[in-house]
């Protein structure tokens, strides 16, 4: 008999094991995220395409992901605090500016598409982000710094700019014509006005009116930013993973199939 032969083998039959474990050691992970974005987050149910997507990624690599939900304004202070692990975030936005510190960024986990909304009968022709500059503009909380250089002029120098957390909101304040657009990923925007639709609440509003949604903005990627580079390791590791054997696309099925997104 080779002894040698079978010393190897049981060698790497111990070994292979520990050579495919998570690079971590698996932990409870608490995920900053924003809390009124469905149908990517959606905090009543603790679900959504992105955080469903988190979840399975940090699942993958034995690790437990616990949402924290929170206005955009207040993710980069929670992460700098420590009272968070990582948070999700437009992968544009320069975090490491912002809490003056190192940041360690994820694979790309979502993918948003911005337009500027209008009411069609406005007739606003919007071309380009400057033709935002002389109207009434709602934005989510840091468009600002999210959408580019040009947008960041634009919102600094328009007096008529501002911006709210709870992007319903912006569905009720376009529709009352008590502002001229609306700057939203198509999809929220849409998930938004049909759960208004959908209220037994009556409302002083025509949620009929037709829209136009005007592409002046380019894909917006999401990313999971980390202090913690083995982590944002492990994270990649399980994104990759989940990407692989379908439970991605799955899970984007799930929650983007409605009719009214269409």
């Amino acid at each position: 008999m080779n002894y040698r032969i079978t010393f190897i083998s049981l060698f790497f039959m111990l070994v292979a094991p520990l050579s495919m474990a998570p690079v971590c050691a698996a932990q409870e992970v608490k995920v900053g995220i924003g809390f009124a974005i469905p149908p990517y987050v959606i905090k009543e149910t603790n679900s959504g395409v992105e955080v469903d997507i988190i979840r399975e990624a940090f699942k993958a690599q034995g690790h437990k992901a616990t949402f924290v939900y929170l206005p955009n304004l207040r993710l980069p202070l929670a992460f700098s605090q420590g009272e968070v692990d990582c948070i999700a975030t437009n992968a544009a936005y320069d975090l490491a500016v912002d809490i003056k510190g190192k940041v360690f960024a994820s694979k790309i986990t979502a993918v948003f598409q911005n337009y500027a909304v209008s009411l069609r009968d406005r007739n606003l022709n919007i071309k380009r982000i400057m033709d935002l500059a002389d109207k009434e503009v709602l934005g989510f909380n840091n468009a600002a710094k999210y959408l580019g250089p040009d947008f960041t002029a634009m919102a600094n120098n328009n007096d008529r700019y501002w911006e709210l957390a709870d992007q319903s909101l912006q569905v009720r304040l376009l529709y009352s014509q008590r502002a001229d657009v609306v700057v939203s990923d198509k999809r929220i925007f849409l998930w938004w006005r049909e759960k208004l639709a959908q209220s037994k609440v009556p409302l002083p509003i025509d949620l009929d009116q037709p829209l136009i949604f005007s592409p002046i903005f380019p894909p917006a990627p999401r990313h999971v930013a980390f202090s913690d580079s083995a982590l944002r390791d492990a994270f990649d590791a399980g994104l990759s993973a989940i990407k692989e054997n379908g439970i991605t696309q799955s899970i984007a099925t799930q929650y983007l199939s409605a009719p009214y997104f269409d």
